[in-house]
């Protein structure tokens, strides 16, 4: 199994909770995607966390967005016989977690932090074991009509994926202003790919810690310039893939 995680380089502290995921999950490989990553001297900024995870696979760039960094992991698990798990780096996993997947025989599942009551949301009770769906697509959502569900965890366990949709979402994120591909959820991103992929639920479990980094601006957000720069990124890329355009604006 592989064992990845994504982080912009200045959040590479948050390799330290990775470590622990590594102790629980006991991987046969370990891959980290690094973001904000453009010349050869931030090496040492990051190589001195790794060198404690042992030896990693490592994928770099500067693409300013989470979805970039997320789709070359799904897509480097997808070539590689389908078995990982994607961990975001903020995020530790349940001590049991091994014993869990044992009991959950799905091609693939999202791990979350607490039980999420949506009207897109089932649940039934699998081995003793809660599992939670969320609806992928819903055409009458204002602006989410794709949409992960909770992703703090995606276990792959041979899902089988459309490789061209994740490679041509990755370019529009890739090549679209970065104003506009920072904004939008990574969730939204790989809505997209599930669903052109023919997913139509994600299968979701409880136990996930979150650890909410800090990296943030102390500055209040101007939410009105937030939501205009949202409605114009959700129309781009809405338009691309041809879903129902999102029902916001800039006013």
């Amino acid at each position: 199994m592989i064992l990845a995680t994504y982080l912009p380089i200045y959040r590479v502290i948050e390799l330290e909770i990775f470590k622990t995921n590594i102790e629980i999950a006991n991987p046969e490989k370990i891959v980290i995607c690094i973001d904000y990553y453009f010349d050869k001297t931030q090496d040492v900024l990051y190589q001195q966390f790794v060198r404690e995870l042992g030896e990693a696979d490592t994928i770099k760039g500067n693409w300013r967005n989470r979805a970039s960094c997320l789709l070359r992991l799904v897509r480097y698990i997808a070539e590689s016989g389908g078995d990982g798990l994607i961990v975001d780096s903020d995020v530790l996993l349940p001590q049991q977690w091994r014993e869990i997947d044992k009991k959950l025989n799905l091609p693939f599942y999202h791990l979350a932090h607490e039980p999420w009551r949506h009207k897109r949301v089932r649940k039934e009770i699998v081995n003793g074991v809660e599992i939670y769906y969320w609806k992928v697509k819903d055409p009458l959502a204002k602006y989410m009509q794709v949409f992960t569900g909770p992703k703090l965890g995606i276990r792959y366990k041979g899902l089988a994926l459309n490789l061209k949709a994740i490679d041509e979402v990755t370019a529009f994120f890739d090549q679209v202003d970065t104003y506009y591909s920072s904004i939008i959820a990574d969730e939204v991103a790989l809505g997209i790919v599930y669903d052109l992929s023919g997913v139509k639920e994600v299968p979701f479990i409880v136990g996930a810690r979150h650890y909410a980094h800090k990296s943030y601006p102390a500055v209040k957000p101007d939410r009105k310039l937030h939501k205009c720069i949202y409605a114009n990124a959700l129309f781009e890329l809405y338009q691309r893939f041809n879903y129902r355009l999102p029902q916001l604006n800039c006013h």
